[in-house]
């Protein structure tokens, strides 16, 4: 999605945000939705087909009328009434597609729990426990956002890295959940990629709260690498171990053909 927002001019700021977040909304939805009712259903609007001919678009509109028309505003494209125009919030092209997705995410959320529901109350199970898997992801992207709110210095200088950081953790979190589902484990709530996410957020915090912000300033960059250093550590860990375990019980490699041995 970072491609996305540069494509489409967006920089660093709160548009390139929502865009990331809306999604990691989509995909961590999708991957819920999996877990409980035991069918891959993408939603109205989804990330492997509109996602990316949205993006395939975006890179031609680019390549045609080159990187200003995403500065170009939405209503002077409309052939409206000037009337009907006034009333339209003023977006540029760019901000027209993170606002789109947006509206475009309500319904798929709304078809994920629909299907949620179904699916637990055909099996006569408790359905308020469903709802509660998506407290953990919701906590941590509110989290995230509280982090950006009280470092603004970070969402204006920083937020190629800081992204990066958190897309190893929410990779980490939905890939747990793609395992849990496979493997018929409990569904995961609270894991080691939510450690990085909180504390950061506490030290954003830490002034409203009285306290002392440890990593304040140009020191908070350094707060980032570490946790992009610490979540890319942990993804790779979990990335691999989950080859080695699905390649030794299956007897297979990963990356070729594993014939058998001859006498």
């Amino acid at each position: 999605m970072l491609l996305y927002a540069t494509v489409c001019q967006l920089g660093e700021t709160w548009w390139t945000v929502a865009l990331v977040f809306f999604a990691l909304t989509n995909f961590y939805m999708s991957t819920m939705e999996e877990y409980h009712t035991h069918v891959l259903f993408l939603g109205y609007f989804s990330g492997p087909v509109e996602g990316i001919l949205c993006f395939t678009l975006a890179a031609l509109a680019s390549g045609v009328w080159g990187p200003g028309f995403w500065a170009t505003d939405l209503v002077q494209l409309l052939p409206l009434p000037a009337s009907v125009l006034a009333q339209l919030p003023v977006l540029t092209m760019a901000q027209s597609v993170v606002a789109g997705m947006g509206v475009a995410l309500v319904p798929t959320v709304y078809t994920s729990f629909s299907n949620i529901v179904r699916a637990r109350r055909e099996h006569q199970l408790n359905v308020s426990s469903a709802f509660a898997d998506s407290v953990p992801f919701a906590a941590s992207i509110g989290s995230v956002i509280v982090w950006l709110w009280e470092s603004p210095e970070v969402l204006s200088n920083h937020l190629v890295l800081f992204l990066s950081f958190v897309g190893f953790a929410f990779s980490y979190i939905v890939g747990r959940v793609i395992v849990a589902h496979v493997t018929g484990a409990p569904f995961p709530k609270l894991n080691r990629m939510h450690i990085p996410v909180f504390l950061g957020t506490f030290n954003a915090l830490a002034p409203r709260l009285g306290l002392t912000k440890i990593f304040a300033g140009s020191n908070e960059v350094v707060l980032i690498w570490m946790c992009l250093v610490y979540t890319g550590a942990q993804y790779a860990h979990f990335a691999l171990e989950v080859i080695d375990t699905i390649c030794s019980y299956l007897d297979i490699n990963c990356l070729n053909i594993k014939h058998k041995k001859t006498n």
